[in-house]
């Protein structure tokens, strides 16, 4: 075949090549387009075009972080809109309770995060930092929901229904984020994590003290030495 040959061979692969790369995006770019439509836009119905209330989708996640601790309180939101440039104000308060969880993902835990003590007596266990989960602010459940305005329209409504809700979900993260509650967050998964793993040893027969250290926490000068040559898997064996 002649060099022309080749090169003609070679273009016509390029173009189907990117002929089915298009299809699919395509495809693809259709399927999400549905899904959207049909999960957040249409009215989901029952078999005689009522609408009712539903679950329209729903996955199941598996996790492997550890809650250790939880906020709970009441919140206050609040919104304002403004309609007939700047004729028509209307305003919203709403007070209701919330939650937000925080949790160490211990899936991330590997051999080289556990150190035994020279005297094989105490395992220190390095874990990811404490992550804060979305707080769950219990609309339904609101004690306040106050609107002030003299004609507040249906478009005005729904505008601030979700901005109350975002302001109140925004405040609560702000207080379950602060240094203090990140604090006291640290110190109850402490000794949550503490304590899940002095069972799991106790267990296994092996007789150690556990503390727990996150990372970025600097270890405390108190001249000990640690064993790092032999793994957590070392050590069990061992005790067994």
């Amino acid at each position: 075949m002649n060099r022309n040959g080749t090169l003609k061979n070679a273009v016509l692969l390029v173009t189907v090549i990117v002929g089915l790369a298009l299809t699919v995006a395509i495809g693809v770019a259709t399927y999400l387009g549905y899904r959207y439509v049909t999960e957040e836009k249409l009215v989901s119905t029952d078999k005689d075009g009522v609408a009712t209330a539903q679950v329209v989708a729903a996955t199941l996640y598996g996790r492997s972080d550890l809650r250790v601790s939880r906020l709970s309180g009441v919140v206050q939101g609040t919104a304002r809109s403004s309609r007939l440039w700047g004729w028509l104000n209307a305003s919203q308060v709403v007070k209701a309770p919330f939650e937000v969880s925080y949790f160490v993902n211990l899936s991330r835990l590997g051999a080289s995060d556990f150190r035994l003590s020279e005297d094989g007596r105490r395992i220190e266990i390095t874990v990811p930092d404490v992550a804060i989960d979305r707080p769950n602010v219990d609309l339904a459940r609101a004690s306040l929901n106050n609107v002030a305005g003299v004609f507040v329209t249906r478009n005005a409504m729904v505008e601030m229904g979700a901005k109350v809700a975002a302001s109140a979900q925004r405040t609560a993260a702000e207080r379950a984020g602060s240094a203090e509650n990140r604090a006291k967050a640290r110190e109850y998964g402490r000794e949550a994590i503490a304590r899940l793993f002095t069972g799991a040893l106790r267990a296994a027969r092996v007789d150690v003290d556990v503390t727990v250290r996150f990372e970025g926490e600097a270890r405390p000068a108190d001249g000990e030495r640690w064993d790092v040559s032999r793994s957590l898997e070392e050590v069990l064996a061992k005790a067994k």
